[in-house]
């Protein structure tokens, strides 16, 4: 007894010995030698962010493709489509150098034009009429103009025409959330530098210059646009099944990112388990009798454009997949798996041997009604009537990583990913692949809710927000009802019209019944609060 006490993995070896020995060698080698850090390691300190289109995106690509290739699996990176206009952002740099010193925090849109070199200017208010701009022309050649409110760019020609050195607004936070328009073409290229500079220090220069002091300011930003088209891949790597070669399990994330930071729990996270699983069936020795097929999209924060596209190129093959498993939620440990009535038998088999593998972090088969979409790249399957599954995340109270400070943000870097939560999400997925992979039967169809469905009456209502087990969102799709209320991510969702929310079951229920305009409540940083949602149905 006290040889187990003091060697858990040995007692859940044991109970596990009878039911599958691939298992048992999953478990071991995932406890005593998992590398899911070393692959995130590389993937964001060495090759960097990976955004679409970029030089770094392709690097990582052929990476990858190499990796899953030196553990056996049969590899190859797939174009899916093109852009007009490739974008690599370099190092960047900006200060404060009068009334006093002090280093900035800023960046740029993606696509989007930086500095000729550093450039040092002074600071003036935007001017608030065409007149004054006017007025103000030949004192902002050079000048960086700081945009209090909204339209920062709403005089974009005049302000090119004045030869001003970029206009400067505030992200209204201490974060700096990059996104940007990727449809631009070479003939048309942006001009005029946008700089997001984080709300405490734009706030400071702009009472300094209400106060009447001058601001002088040095900033060095090195974007560069690439004449297109340029080609956007895939990843793909397949553990060949033995007994039915043409059916698939996949596992997979997005390999693309943003380059404000280095794409590390966005989603560098969900690479870094896709490739940890696949090394993991591969070191010992694995034969499923279907195929398991690791896939790395890009393009999916554009617009889960790369998995979009393989889906329609392959519709025939849709047929043949029995489920997709999509980690795309930050570093979380996977804590769960959505499933329909004639899913969960099913997957309380296949998931038993990982629900109680660390006490601290257990896994639960959630019954749903029926399986939603979301944001991620499983959205793409499930509109052609794939089984595709977002994973349930969570973390312990002690060491919850709040994903809003990281998603898209300046912060997500490396540093972010929780190692014990990654070490054990790879494992989770390798036994769900396996034991899927191995099933007598593809997974049954029923209670998909696909994507461009178009269902007899009204259509469903979508907040546009993913939630961990305790309802705290996780991420919110832009522009969506959720985003326009004001809702934001690290949220605790508590009632929505009324009704009380304990679960993402009692969530969907209380959207489709609520009025047109409903009020929602939820708990930020320790207190409630109510909000307003409108639906457009």
């Amino acid at each position: 007894m006290k040889l187990l006490l003091h060697a858990p993995w040995l007692l859940i070896l044991l109970l596990t010995r009878q039911s599958d020995p691939t298992v048992e060698a999953i478990l071991r080698e995932g406890k005593a030698d998992n590398r899911v850090m070393e692959h995130l390691d590389y993937l964001c300190n060495k090759i960097g962010p990976r955004l679409t289109s970029s030089t770094n995106l392709t690097t990582a690509c052929e990476w990858t493709r190499s990796e899953f290739e030196k553990w056996g699996l049969k590899a190859r990176i797939e174009e899916w489509g093109t852009f007009p206009v490739g974008f690599d952002r370099g190092p960047w740099s900006a200060k404060m150098i009068a009334p006093e010193e002090k280093s900035l925090t800023v960046c740029t849109p993606s696509w989007s034009p930086g500095t000729n070199g550093p450039v040092t200017g002074p600071a003036f208010l935007a001017p608030k009429s065409d007149d004054e701009l006017k007025e103000m022309k030949e004192k902002l050649k050079g000048a960086w103009v700081i945009v209090t409110g909204g339209g920062a760019t709403r005089n974009r020609v005049a302000y090119l025409d004045a030869g001003v050195a970029g206009v400067i607004q505030s992200t209204g936070s201490e974060l700096i959330v990059t996104s940007g328009n990727s449809r631009i073409s070479w003939k048309r290229l942006p001009k005029l530098p946008v700089i997001q500079m984080i709300g405490s220090q734009h706030k400071k220069i702009v009472k300094l210059l209400k106060e009447g002091t001058e601001v002088k300011l040095t900033i060095d930003i090195k974007n560069e646009f690439k004449e297109g088209p340029i080609k956007l891949y895939n990843v793909i790597a397949d553990l060949p099944g033995t007994e039915k070669p043409d059916e698939y399990v996949v596992v997979g994330g997005h390999i693309d990112s943003w380059d404000g930071a280095s794409g590390a729990t966005d989603n560098g996270t969900g690479v870094s388990t896709t490739m940890e699983a696949a090394r993991l069936l591969a070191k010992v020795g694995a034969k499923p009798k279907r195929t398991i097929r690791f896939m790395l999209w890009s393009g999916e924060e554009q617009g889960l454009l790369g998995s979009l596209a393989y889906v329609r190129a392959n519709r025939e093959e849709m047929k043949k997949i029995s489920a997709v498993l999509v980690h795309d939620g930050g570093t979380n440990y996977l804590s769960g798996i959505p499933a329909t009535e004639s899913l969960v038998p099913i997957f309380e088999k296949v998931f038993a041997p990982v629900m109680k593998l660390d006490p601290e972090m257990p896994f639960r088969v959630r019954k749903v009604k029926s399986l939603s979409s979301g944001g991620s790249d499983h959205a793409s399957y499930l509109g052609a009537g794939v089984p595709a599954f977002f994973w349930n995340q969570s973390g312990t109270a002690k060491r919850r990583q709040v994903y809003s400070h990281e998603h898209h943000t300046q912060h997500d870097h490396y540093p972010s990913a929780i190692s014990e939560f990654q070490k054990h999400s790879a494992i989770v997925a390798a036994v769900g692949a396996w034991g899927i992979a191995n099933l007598d039967d593809m997974l049954p169809r029923d209670g998909l809710r696909a994507r461009g469905d178009a269902p007899r009456g009204p259509p469903r209502r979508l907040l546009g927000i993913n939630c961990d087990d305790d309802m705290i969102i996780t991420t919110i799709t832009p522009d969506s009802a959720a985003d326009k209320a004001g809702l934001k991510e690290g949220d605790q969702i508590l009632k929505l019209d009324g009704k009380d929310i304990k679960e993402l079951d009692d969530l969907r229920e209380a959207i489709q019944k609520a009025p047109k305009e409903a009020k929602i409540v939820i708990k930020r940083d320790g207190k409630e609060m109510e909000l307003t949602v409108r639906f457009e149905n």
